[in-house]
């Protein structure tokens, strides 16, 4: 597992703000991981079974925080 601290200023943080007071995630952490996902699957590295799985994993980690 990779843990990086990355900086949002301008439009980025704007994003992961809205995401989270939309209620679409819990974190911006779980937003940028589920944007992640979504890159994945649009340009075919995840496979559907693969990104389930890696939901799940981002959710119980979201949950466990």
């Amino acid at each position: 597992m990779a843990t990086l601290t990355v900086e949002f200023k301008g439009v980025l943080d704007d994003v992961l703000t809205e995401l989270v007071k939309q209620g679409y995630a819990k974190t911006k952490a779980e937003a940028l991981r589920m944007a992640l996902l979504h890159y994945g699957e649009e340009f075919g590295l995840v496979k559907k079974r693969l990104h389930a799985r890696a939901e799940e994993y981002a959710y119980l980690e979201s949950k466990n925080r």
